[in-house]
């Protein structure tokens, strides 16, 4: 399997998923204070298309 690297000729050896936009935490980094429109549903990926772009 290839290592991926980064510009800065790092290896990147994780990745991080957000699989979700109904979370309901609201942390600042990921949803902002202002009004928020969620995704609809048939636009979010199933869990074998994640699997799949992981891969």
């Amino acid at each position: 399997m290839n290592k991926l690297i980064d510009n800065f000729g790092r290896e990147i050896s994780y990745l991080r998923v957000s699989i979700t936009d109904r979370c309901n935490y609201r942390c600042i980094y990921c949803q902002s204070e202002k009004e928020f429109e969620f995704i609809p549903h048939q636009e979010i990926l199933r869990f074998e298309e994640i699997v799949e772009i992981v891969q």
